[in-house]
Formats: C-alpha cells, sequence, structure tokens
C-alpha cells in the first residue's frame, strides 16, 4: 500500500511551528493548540462519512477538538505499550484490541514474560472497550474513513498496532494526523496507512514538545466521550459498565 503524505506546507502553519521550535521550550501549548493546527488541513472532511478516532488516552483530547471542528464521531481505540523489563522508559512493543506489535530484536527477553504482558493488556483493552463502545468498533468504522490521531508518533508501535485493528474492520481508508513525528515512527507505519499530516518531523523530539502535557486518566476519556456524543448523537446512552 503506497501512502500519501503531507506535511505543514500551509505556510501560516510553517512559520508558527517554526517558531516554537527555534524556542526550543516547547513545540506545543498543549494537545488542543497541536489541534487547532492540524484541524486547518482537515476541513475537506467536515460533515463527511468519516469518524475521528483517538488513540488511547493521548489521542482523546486532539481527536474531541477535531471531531467538534469537523462535525464527526469520536471514538478511542485502547492501546498499550509494552515496556521493557529492565527499563521502564523503553517499550518493545505495542497491543491493541486485535493486533500485537513487538519488536524482533529482543530475543533477550523471557517469553514468559512477554506472553503474560500481551495476556494482561489484552484482558484491559477488551474492559476498555465494553466502556467506550456501545456498539462493537467494526459497526462504528466499517467503510468509513477513519481519521486516526495522536499526540506524537515516536517509535511507531501505539500507532502501527492501532492501524491494523482498524483495517481488520474494513474502513474505506486510514488517514493519520499527529501534530509530531520521528523519521522511526513514519516508517513503522508508511505500508499500513493510507496518508499521514503532520505538522513538523523531528529526529529526537525529547524536549518538551507540549508545554503542558498531563497525563489522561480513563474517567477523564470516559468524560470526553460523553461531551462528544451528546453532541453529534443527542440522547444516546452512554455504555459504561
Amino acid at each position: 500500500m503506497s501512502a500519501t503524505i503531507w506535511n505543514n506546507n500551509y505556510s501560516f502553519i510553517k512559520d508558527e511551528v517554526k517558531a516554537m521550535i527555534v524556542d526550543r521550550t516547547a513545540i506545543f501549548q498543549n494537545r488542543e493548540h497541536a489541534a487547532h493546527l492540524l484541524g486547518e488541513r482537515l476541513m475537506v472532511y467536515k460533515n463527511a462519512d468519516a469518524v475521528v478516532v483517538a488513540v488511547s488516552g493521548g489521542g482523546i483530547h486532539i481527536g474531541a477538538y477535531l471531531a467538534k471542528l469537523l462535525q464527526l464521531r469520536l471514538e478511542v481505540i485502547p492501546c498499550r505499550k509494552i515496556k521493557h523489563p529492565a527499563d521502564e522508559q523503553k517499550t518493545i512493543g505495542a497491543v491493541s484490541a486485535e493486533a500485537v506489535v513487538f519488536h524482533e530484536e529482543e530475543h533477550n527477553i523471557p517469553q514468559d514474560y512477554i506472553y503474560h504482558q500481551i495476556q494482561l493488556m489484552q484482558h484491559a483493552i477488551q474492559r476498555q472497550c465494553k466502556r467506550y463502545h456501545k456498539e462493537t468498533l467494526r459497526q462504528l468504522l466499517e467503510d468509513r474513513i477513519i481519521i486516526l490521531v495522536d499526540d506524537l508518533v515516536m517509535t511507531g508501535d501505539t500507532m502501527l498496532a492501532s492501524i491494523r485493528t482498524i483495517r481488520n474492520y474494513g474502513p474505506l481508508e486510514i488517514i493519520v494526523a499527529v501534530p509530531i513525528v520521528t523519521p522511526e515512527g513514519t516508517r513503522a507505519i508508511a505500508d499500513e496507512m493510507d496518508k499521514i499530516l503532520y505538522l513538523t518531523i523531528e529526529p529526537q523530539p525529547m524536549g518538551r514538545v507540549y508545554k503542558d502535557f498531563p497525563d489522561v486518566a480513563q474517567e477523564e476519556v470516559l468524560e470526553i466521550l460523553r461531551k462528544s456524543r451528546s453532541r453529534t448523537n443527542p440522547g444516546e446512552e452512554f455504555w459504561s459498565n
């Protein structure tokens, strides 16, 4: 599959992002600020037969902003990173509802650790899906354009696992929209997405990408989904068992 790659060609977006990169304190003020910049490039999808899908908690604020701007339904795809047993700062893969991504070069890690982590994460993801979705994701995403969003693509593990799960549901097209990517992350997902929109690409964005970057709890994700669905589907009962 060949991917179409958009970047920050709009001059006013390019200038603003460049100014923030020169400052080096933070590229974006917060996730909503990044979503605002992305939204300018996605207006062609306003009121389209499309769904904005946020990757786990990190993408929910960006997804909520874009869904409201584009007048589209918002959904969440749970995805979890597999952490290295000896270094929690390092990830060795990711798990989503129907996909597992694992770095084959990590051959020295005990197989029972990997198996146990995958099992734990799959069970947790199943529980999350029941809380987030009244219908199945297949019913929600089949034959639709998917705008898949996150706050950052570093290794590409979680995005790749999310793409593979969504691809199983038969979407018309998967468009990845993220504020910042690395070359490594882009290469990891290039063959499995249809298009990607990013604002800037940084080889090693190890500094503060966002000035304000709080963790996102599951209850916050649920509340954002409630508000979004009350806008797009008035009277819809929210599934939260």
